[in-house]
């Protein structure tokens, strides 16, 4: 540990100018450094040859760091403006004691080992990015040798964390702006707490992969630079793995499947072309093994065990539920009779040596191995294959594994018997619930409840939901309790028809179907079909996004106005999509947060009085910024106009004659490409931010600084993601209803649109019209929208189609489907939704509920409406009229786990894919947010605040 030093602010900004200067005059005296120098630096390059390096013991991991936080509270910056080193030049040549490395490998020495950054010339910095950053900068240490040349002296160390380095990372309040209440903390716990748990779990294991010898290193966080892993693009959290002599670095992810595939009977020739992205060391040119990397760390001390002892200190002193694998894991008897008896029977019930190979998913052949076992997210209807890159489980049902019967699952009669002598109470209990889902459809149905023959579209009834996706697994734990759902399923399902007396017979067969499907077939018309087996697209890493603990709920505005009587609203889409009619309204929280947390889009009509509308006319546009060059996307064909000059796009946006034609003389449908570009919209458009920005609804989750908007608490030192406001510019296409304006995709955050402008060519108005209203019947609307449309003065300016993020494993199944039956070709690393390059027209969505049970939310956003579609969920749009839209991101803490699953599945994205980089950094908002969570919890007193 390097001493203190008493001297001013001025006076360490002059040492550290002077250590700079001096370190520039030692590059000559570096230059003509003998071979066996030469020869110690490379060799002091290993870890461990520093005189003040000492290993990490257990004992000082596992003692919680306390700081004295007797300090200003604005350590988030503070702590970054302090010099790196505070000895002098001449007091490290004399002492000869370690210190940070302050610039770039270059500009220190010649002959000092480089990384792979400052290896680049000129030309390969250029070509691969405009920021190249060294990656020992702030990391590596150096000393000087007796004869005062530079050598390689490890690298920084947790313990070297000083009392200031720390504090930013751990709970202290008050909190940095935005500011927490009590309630919005609870609430915050209470949605993401488990999801937390599980990253602290995943860290601490990670720290299990390394020997007692081995140290942990610690990379400080710089201001401006977000570290990122070179080999999925994911932005680094906390735990990584750093080559020490090139600085590359692999995320934790990815270097557990390089490490799994090494020890596994895979050889390394044989692994997927995503396991071969590690780039060879630039040092020795030699390629990357796993056990040679040094683990390291950014979260500086035990910040990160601390916030995570915290949130089980909160959850019992404020009454907050949980049911994270932390608290499971303590005292857990593994349950008699219980699921995970069943699996680890049917594990061992598999062949010893056969292999299976299934037919091509997702472009890829995947193999079932001998020494494959059932993980837990088998009860999830999932059978996953070890190497997670290979597009994660290999079915949604045992049915599709070919190769095995069900004979060796007879073994598991025994385990069925044990409860035999309960068979007649079981029976019983499935009655009287079979009873019950009776007499609570009937209730319904007698209450103006709408009861429907046929699939049931995304949830199911009651009794379906019972064993259907939606129900979850930790409160069906027994063969009792799974006899008795598939005795309601059965028995419910034909108490519906009619009432007929079927003859219902257990047999272990169901029990497996019934914990392996994630439901049975359903009927539509005198076809069955089952939605949930995925034949032609596997999810990756597992699932991508977990079902539904509850069916998608319809209701009727006469039971909504009981319990919200204040708020002005109504129901469209059957009444499964909220609609409130006053965007300020100081009501609309609560009723917006029971639809929010359900996963389901919300549309906010009433926005263009907080508009100045003029602001936003395409003549507007225009006359300020018609003379700049900007690309231009012809939406029907997808071909790309570089460097137009954008008045030809706003002057036509109103004027069929001013727009430009195509080779036909036809005009053409235009879409202007990100603009504005990627500067921040405040810079860009001050006047256009602050008006879009008084105009957002629900302010708590859309505004930046908003209490509910989880990215506003990262702190000011991260480069915090771009969220917007971003400009979306088309013209309307009524006239083509195979063409959208925006294909179908889905966004790693969430987001709302809302639309400022609408126009009307002035050309064929008439025509026009009878082309919009034909599109809208078209699309499937309800009949309120058709009448809201029809009757009112309102103009419509785009049709948005959005789907549950529940259901997009489905439609990518679909699309494969469809793919295959046109004879092209799945490729591996592409993704039918992320690659924005289907739009789902009236015959795909016809089949897409038909054969998939899936239905989407039909929206018709005219001008002032704001569409509010949650992070994950699939959507597509198209314009009905010339329409400016204008959106702004924000991440809500009821869908923080679809950004989680989401971030997963772009690393499987092809390198060149626009969505395969990490920019969101979910990690470290979820960790900020509860560490600032915690702090409040922590400070308050429950029973002050009830008396409060």
């Amino acid at each position: 540990m390097l001493k203190k030093d008493t001297a001013s602010k001025t006076e360490d900004k002059l040492a550290k100018k002077a250590l700079q200067e001096k370190l520039r005059e030692q590059l000559r005296e570096d230059s003509r450094a003998s071979n066996s120098d030469t020869d110690s630096v490379s060799s002091s390059g290993k870890r461990g040859h520093s005189k003040k390096s000492q290993p990490l013991s257990s004992t000082a991991a596992k003692e919680p760091f306390k700081p004295d936080l007797k300090m200003s509270t604005n350590n988030n910056v503070s702590f970054m403006n302090k010099p790196l080193n505070k000895l002098t030049l001449a007091q490290l040549k004399k002492t000869n004691e370690p210190f940070l490395q302050e610039g770039a490998c270059s500009e220190i020495t010649p002959k000092l080992m480089k990384c792979r950054e400052c290896k680049l010339t000129p030309n390969q910095r250029n070509r691969k990015m405009p920021n190249i950053f060294c990656r020992f900068y702030a990391f590596r240490r150096l000393r000087y040798s007796q004869k005062g040349y530079i050598m390689l002296a490890g690298f920084s160390e947790p313990q070297d964390a000083e009392t200031d380095d720390i504090a930013p990372w751990l709970p202290q309040t008050p909190v940095i702006a935005p500011e927490l209440d009590i309630e919005t903390a609870k609430y915050i716990v209470a949605a993401v707490g488990d999801r937390f748990c599980e990253l602290v779990q995943q860290e601490k294991e990670a720290l299990s992969w390394i020997g007692g010898e081995q140290r942990v290193a610690w990379k400080r966080a710089v201001q401006g630079v977000r570290e990122m892993c070179d080999v999925c693009d994911t932005t680094l959290f906390n735990m990584h793995w750093v080559c020490d002599k090139c600085g590359f670095v692999v995320c934790l992810d990815c270097y557990k499947v390089k490490k799994d595939n090494a020890t596994s009977e895979y050889d390394y020739d044989d692994l997927r072309e995503e396991d071969q992205k590690w780039l060879t060391c630039s040092s020795n040119r030699q390629s990357h093994k796993p056990d040679k990397l040094m683990l390291t760390q950014i979260i500086p001390g035990n910040a990160l065990w601390e916030v995570g002892k915290g949130i089980h200190e909160v959850r019992p002193k404020w009454n907050i539920n949980s049911s994270c694998s932390c608290s499971k894991n303590k005292n857990s008897v593994a349950p008699k009779n219980g699921v995970s008896q069943l699996l680890n029977a049917v594990t061992h019930c598999l062949p010893e040596t056969k292999k299976t190979q299934l037919p091509l998913i997702n472009g890829n052949h995947v193999e079932l191995l001998n020494d494959k076992k059932l993980s837990s997210s088998f009860t999830e209807g999932v059978l996953p294959h070890k190497d997670s890159n290979s597009n994660g489980p290999l079915s949604n049902s045992m049915g599709s594994i070919r190769g095995y019967n069900e004979d060796p699952l007879s073994l598991l009669a025994d385990v069925a018997s044990m409860d035999s002598a309960k068979n007649n109470k079981n029976e019983k209990e499935a009655n009287a619930l079979v009873e019950t889902c009776h007499t609570q459809n009937t209730s319904s149905t007698q209450n103006g409840g709408k009861q429907t023959d046929g699939p049931k579209i995304n949830g199911g009834c009651n009794a379906e939901y019972i064993t259907e996706k939606g129900h979850n697994p930790s409160s069906c734990l027994t063969l009792k309790d799974l006899l008795t759902m598939k005795q309601v399923k059965m028995q419910t399902q034909l108490h519906q028809e009619n009432n007929k007396a079927k003859t219902f017979s257990s047999k272990l067969s169901e029990i497996i179907e019934s914990v392996v499907e994630r439901s049975l077939p359903i009927k539509d018309g005198q076809e069955f079909v089952s939605p949930f087996k995925l034949m032609h697209y596997v999810p990756r890493n597992g699932s991508s996004i977990p079902g539904r603990n509850n069916p998608v709920e319809v209701h009727t505005l006469t039971e909504s106005s009981v319990l919200y009587p204040d708020v002005p609203h109504s129901w469209l889409c059957e009444g499964r999509l909220l609609r409130l009619h006053d965007p300020l309204h100081k009501t609309n929280f609560k009723l917006f947060q029971q639809q929010w947390r359900q996963g389901q889009p919300v549309l906010v009509s009433g926005c263009q009085k907080q508009i100045n509308q003029q602001l936003w006319s395409p003549s507007t546009f225009s006359r300020e910024f018609g003379h700049l060059d900007n690309d231009l996307v012809n939406t029907r064909t997808g071909v790309v106009l570089v460097g137009q000059k954008m008045r030809h796009f706003w002057d036509g946006m109103e004027s069929m004659n001013e727009r430009l034609v195509d080779d036909n003389d036809e005009p053409m449908l235009l879409k202007l490409k990100d603009w504005p570009p990627g500067d921040d919209f405040s810079e860009v458009l001050p006047v256009h931010f602050g008006n879009i920005m008084q105009a957002l609804p629900l302010p708590e989750y859309t505004q930046r600084n908003g209490r509910l908007n989880l990215a506003a608490r990262l702190p000011e030192f991260f480069v915090r993601p771009d969220l917007g406001p971003k400009m979306y510019n088309a013209y309307g296409s009524a006239k083509y209803p195979k063409d959208g304006t925006t294909n179908l995709h889905m966004d790693v955050a969430d987001a709302v649109n809302i639309m400022v402008y609408a126009g009307i060519p002035r050309e064929d108005c008439e025509g026009h019209e009878v082309s919009v209203f034909k599109a809208i019947d078209e699309a499937g609307c309800d009949i309120i929208t058709k009448r809201r449309i029809r009757e009112s003065k309102e103009t419509p300016g785009a049709i948005w189609q959005i789907y549950d993020a529940y259901d997009a494993d489905k439609i990518r199944d679909l699309l494969n489907k469809v793919a295959k039956e046109r004879g092209e070709e799945i490729e591996p690393e592409h993704d039918p939704i992320h690659d924005q390059s289907w739009y789902l027209n009236t015959e795909l969505r016809d089949r897409l509920r038909r054969e998939y049970g899936v239905l989407g939310y039909t929206i018709v956003q005219c001008l002032g409406d704001a569409v509010f579609i949650p992070a994950g969920a699939p959507h597509q749009v198209r314009n009905l009229h010339s329409c400016v839209k204008v959106a702004e991101d924000f991440v809500s803490p009821e869908h923080l786990t679809h950004c989680f699953s989401l971030t997963q599945e772009f690393r499987h994205l092809s390198d060149t894919h626009s969505n395969h980089e990490d920019k969101l950094q979910v990690k470290n908002i979820l960790f900020h947010s509860m560490k600032d969570a915690v702090a409040v919890l922590q400070a308050a007193n429950p029973v002050d605040y009830e008396n409060h």
